[in-house]
Order: structure tokens, then C-alpha cells, then sequence
């Protein structure tokens, strides 16, 4: 007679094999953002433990994140192709155990607000996740134990071509979305926004977005909210590479002249801002602006982002900029 189907572990085996999918698509679609929720941890654990968790795995954080989304993503093809099963059912187990220990210790300690663990799509608190990755251990742990009794849904070695080749085409999706932007956008300062709508204060006495600072307020004094304006985003000054300063040069060199007002942000210190546009020869002012409010406007060191009567019309990183592409604005 044939085995019986456990139909609890084909549930387990599908569920988690979608979930670690799309948990894993998201983090890929935007890198950076995962890079920044790996720093955020490191500082909470050097906080809380003294030992120099930031220093030493801080620079390497988005690094850090690209392998951990192209493995748990890798981990979900796996898992649904049934390819190295054993492999698979153990990486899973030791991957959900230590992000059960991760978000119980956010929950227990409140030193996370969000886990992280579905981007900016989907928000969960800190004990809402410890709750998921509590049902992803316990459905894990069933996979593991009968992991000998997982069947390959393609015959060998059709199913190690697809596994394989999925997972590259992953890891080539993380570096593209990692030099240029992600895919989608599910961020305050997405294309096609109003950003003076969203500075208005709503029904119920605040706006949408509370952290962003208006220009007009600032040194510059521009009122990025009227006409056309060019927004230079620079997350450090200091550190942009030649390469990237040399492209935002092309590029304004580009524009049409007198059309439109070109006005940065930044969140370096005030002497930089001042200092940096004369030694790179560039007539720009840069307002400051919280780092956090950076990173959310543009996922990438240094870009452009074009506004036209407040509205967001285009987002460009530094590696599209060039004088062509200003002269078709």
C-alpha cells in the first residue's frame, strides 16, 4: 500500500516555503533598508552588552544583508523544489531559532521597534513577531524531524538546475537593487507622491509624514514645494566616492539653464555642508536633514530626486546620473 500523505507537513512544507519567499523578495528588493535594520541591531547589542557588536559588523551590514536575504530566499526554493532536504530542514531550523532569540530579546527589551523581517511592506511589533517566528518554529521543527519523508517535486537533477539558477537569479536582483534602487517603492518619499499633501496636517491634527524638515525653513531658504526643483540627496558629503561626485556634476552641467532650482540635503555637520560644494566647484546649498529621513528618501549615497510643484515626479541614484539624462527633463 503507499505511505499515507502527511498533509500537516506538506501544509508546513508550503507555508513556510512561501513565506521565507516573499520575506525573502522583500529584503532583496531593497537591501539597504535590511543593511539598516542589521546596523540598528548591532547598536542595541553593543549597548546592551558592551561588547563592540557595531563596530565591528556595522560596515559590513548591508554586505551582511544581501547574504543573509539571498540565503533565506535560496532556503524557500530549496525547500519547495525538496532539493537537499537535509541541508535545507537543518538551515531552517538554526536560522529560526536564532530570529526567535533576536525578536524575543527586541520584545522582552523594546530595543526594536520593528523587526524587519517584511521591510517597510508590512509592519509587525515587536511581540507580533516574536509570536510568528514562535509558529514558523514550531512548523520548522515538524519539517526537521520528518525531513527524510520530503519528496522532490522535479526529477534529478532538474531539480538542483532550478534550485541553483533561482538562486543566482536572486543574487544578481540584490546586487542591481543594491547599485541602483528597488524595484518597488513602499517608502514615505515614493514616486508620484505629493510631498506638500503629505506635509499638511490631516483629520486628525498631524501630517503623514512628521520627521522631514521643509527647506524654506532652513539656511537655504528654497521652498522646494513650488515649480521645479532638483533635489540633491547626499547621505555623508565626506564620504561620497569621485565617481559619484563626478556624475552629479554631468548631470547639473546638463540641465536647461534657469529652469529649474537645485537645492541638497544632507545629514552632515554644518561645516561640511558649507565647506564641500566650494571644494567640488558646485554652486549647491545643503539644508540639513535628520540621517534617518535620508536613508528613507533615497536608498542609495547619493541621488537626485525631481519635484515639480511638490509632487515626486523621478528618483535617479548616482550611478543613472549623466548630462543626457538631465537634458530629456
Amino acid at each position: 500500500m503507499p505511505a499515507k500523505k502527511d498533509w500537516f507537513l506538506l501544509f508546513s512544507r508550503y507555508f513556510v516555503g512561501v513565506l521565507f519567499t516573499i520575506s525573502g523578495l522583500i529584503k532583496v528588493n531593497d537591501i539597504r533598508g535590511f543593511g539598516y535594520k542589521l546596523e540598528e541591531y548591532f547598536e542595541v547589542f553593543q549597548k546592551h552588552s558592551g561588547l563592540p557588536f557595531h563596530e565591528v559588523f556595522g560596515p559590513w551590514s548591508v554586505g551582511l544583508a544581501g547574504a543573509i536575504a539571498i540565503f533565506e530566499t535560496a532556503l524557500a526554493f530549496f525547500l519547495l523544489l525538496g532539493y537537499a532536504r537535509r541541508f535545507t530542514a537543518w538551515a531552517l531550523l538554526l536560522m529560526i531559532v536564532f530570529f526567535t532569540f533576536l525578536t524575543g530579546y527586541s520584545a522582552i527589551t523594546k530595543a526594536v521597534s520593528d523587526c524587519g523581517c517584511f521591510g517597510d511592506v508590512i509592519k509587525f511589533t515587536p511581540w507580533q513577531s516574536f509570536g510568528k517566528d514562535v509558529i514558523l518554529l514550531v512548523l520548522i521543527g515538524y519539517i526537521f524531524l520528518k525531513r527524510e519523508q520530503i519528496q522532490p517535486l522535479l526529477r534529478s537533477p532538474y531539480h538542483a538546475y532550478v534550485a541553483w539558477g533561482l538562486t543566482a537569479l536572486v543574487a544578481g536582483l540584490t546586487g542591481y537593487f543594491y547599485w541602483y534602487l528597488p524595484a518597488l517603492d513602499f517608502l514615505p518619499y515614493y514616486e508620484g507622491r505629493s510631498l506638500r499633501k503629505a506635509l499638511e496636517v490631516g483629520p486628525q491634527g498631524v501630517p503623514e509624514i512628521t520627521d522631514y524638515v521643509p527647506l524654506r525653513e532652513s539656511e537655504c531658504q528654497v521652498d522646494e514645494l513650488e515649480g521645479e526643483v532638483i533635489l540633491v540627496v547626499a547621505r555623508q558629503l565626506e564620504t561620497l566616492p569621485a565617481e559619484a561626485v563626478e556624475r552629479l556634476r554631468a548631470f547639473l552641467r546638463g540641465l536647461s539653464a534657469g529652469r529649474f532650482r537645485v537645492v541638497g540635503v544632507t545629514a552632515s555637520p554644518s561645516e561640511a555642508r558649507k565647506e564641500w560644494p566650494k571644494a567640488q566647484g558646485l554652486e549647491i546649498c545643503f539644508a540639513p536633514q535628520d540621517q534617518t529621513v535620508i536613508k528613507a528618501m533615497l536608498r542609495s549615497d547619493l541621488g537626485i530626486i525631481y519635484l515639480r510643484d511638490g509632487v515626486i515626479v523621478r528618483k535617479w541614484p548616482w550611478r543613472r546620473l549623466s548630462a543626457r539624462l538631465a537634458q530629456t527633463l
